[in-house]
């Protein structure tokens, strides 16, 4: 069962599945919401399945089926009939005596007469003609196993105006239990019912809003006879199909691909990371560019991203003020640098450190004194380690670390830093967590506010300034990529 509201993707997934077992199994597709020409469209295949493999409709199952005046079904030949495995329709009949009886059904002139007895005739095979259709292609096949999917069940219920419940049971009992028939069901009634407790499958699709936009999730109820490990997947429509991000990624072994040189706009430099200069367009320069980090984020991917931007920045014979988020073993910078594509000679670099022991032979390293932050921050002293390196630099600052050494209160004397490296036409990235007190304080600063997160073991990312739909991040063969999550 595919559960979900309007707009989830129940169709979608429901029509992919189609095409994943079409070599596996015939399939009968009923469609009661969506037109043939919205379908074609979407979904350009199923119209060449249509025409080769008779997947067939609502409207095709009245020129299928031919019936005699009593409302008997016609009799094969003899020698057919010997040879022929039927499909036990027992409630489907019990469903249609109902209806005939008056118990059940539509009121429908067309397919019901009164006399001026006041009896009512009703012309069988008019009735169910759907679901006669599914019975009909089930049988035929037999004893191949056939993939029926009902799109949507509370649909059909209404157009004949019976219990959706009934005509769940009557399949599952007639086809499932007796045939050996796969059934999608397609309900647009989300809420927890007893018809869950028939389906081996329970799929619920939902559109969950975060901030301003919405991500949406694949919730797996149920599974009969198998393990969940993980019940809720992160998916996107983007390209008009169903795709599920991965959970928990092994992030230690990415690279981050370079960008292509030209591809910026001027007054832009690269981040290092051609996903991020895709979506971004790269970091503006003579601003503050703030990323803010989310509870659960990989630190494997932050660092990659840390250092794809020192690497870069490097490449190009530029200088970058780096103060750390977090501890940094000196003695590996140079090897880790050079496996992010950075060079072997860091003499752009300078990294700030307050704390009590550092190792003086690293070049590198920049000793401040971790009490005054306006004074370890001097534009004069900054300027000086700058001489010499091509414009535009960076200043990479680790916000929690900051606050850490300085004190909540780094805000004004952060600032000053700030609109010098502005005013030189260089760029800064502050990145901070949700802990961080200042957070706030320096969006409204940034011209550029990215944040990452971890939404049910997937890491996503958006733009705040400026706003942009949710992306989750994808690896394929080591190849990061983000996704748009529409």
């Amino acid at each position: 069962m595919i559960k979900g509201e309007a707009g989830t993707g129940k169709t979608t997934l429901a029509l992919q599945l189609i095409e994943v077992l079409s070599d596996q199994q015939p399939e009968y597709y009923l469609s009661t919401r969506v037109s043939d020409v919205a379908l074609y469209n979407q979904f350009p295949w199923l119209k060449e399945r249509v025409r080769n493999n008779q997947l067939l409709r609502a409207g095709m199952a009245f020129m299928r089926r031919s019936w005699i005046k009593e409302g008997e079904r016609k009799v094969k030949p003899t020698e057919d009939v010997e040879n022929e495995v039927e499909v036990d329709r027992r409630e489907l009949n019990r469903l249609e005596g109902q209806i005939e009886a008056g118990e059940l059904g539509l009121e429908d002139e067309d397919s019901s007469s009164m006399h001026l007895d006041g009896s009512i005739v009703v012309e069988l095979g008019s009735l169910l003609p759907e679901l006669e259709m599914a019975y009909d292609i089930v049988e035929s096949n037999l004893p191949k196993m056939t993939l029926v999917v009902l799109d949507s069940v509370e649909a059909l219920a209404e157009n004949y105006g019976i219990p959706s419940n009934r005509i769940v049971n009557a399949l599952q009992k007639d086809l499932v239990e007796k045939a050996g028939t796969n059934i999608i069901f397609v309900m647009e009634t989300v809420e927890r019912s007893h018809l869950d407790y028939l389906g081996d499958g329970v799929i619920n699709l939902r559109n969950i809003v975060l901030g301003d936009h919405r991500v949406r999730t694949i919730d797996i109820e149920k599974l009969r006879g198998s393990v969940i490990r993980n019940w809720r997947y992160l998916f996107t429509l983007d390209g008009g199909r169903v795709r599920v991000m991965d959970r928990n990624l092994d992030l230690s072994t990415i690279k981050l691909d370079r960008s292509d040189k030209g591809g910026l706009a001027k007054g832009r430099s690269s981040f290092g990371w051609s996903e991020l200069d895709r979506l971004f367009g790269g970091a503006p320069l003579g601003s503050l560019t703030l990323l803010e980090v989310g509870a659960g984020v990989p630190m494997d991917l932050l660092e990659r991203m840390e250092l794809a931007l020192v690497s870069e920045q490097l490449n190009h014979g530029r200088c970058v003020i780096w103060y750390p988020q977090r501890t940094l073993d000196h003695r590996e910078i140079p090897s880790i640098i050079a496996q992010a594509g950075g060079p072997s000679a860091l003499n752009g670099l300078h990294i700030l450190d307050a704390s009590d022991i550092v190792d003086e032979t690293n070049s590198f390293v920049k000793k401040v004194e971790g009490e005054n932050l306006a004074n370890d921050l001097r534009w004069d002293s900054l300027k000086f380690l700058m001489k010499g390196a091509k414009e535009p630099c960076a200043s990479i600052i680790g916000l929690d670390a900051l606050e850490s050494v300085y004190g909540t209160n780094v805000v004004p004397k952060l600032l000053q830093h700030i609109d010098a490296m502005r005013r030189g036409g260089h760029f800064v990235l502050i990145e901070g967590t949700d802990g961080s007190e200042n957070i706030e304080s320096l969006s409204h600063q940034a011209r550029l506010h990215i944040r990452l997160e971890n939404v049910n073991g997937s890491v996503v990312l958006h733009g705040i300034k400026p706003s942009t739909v949710y992306h989750c991040l994808e690896v394929e063969d080591g190849v990061t990529r983000w996704v748009p999550m529409l």
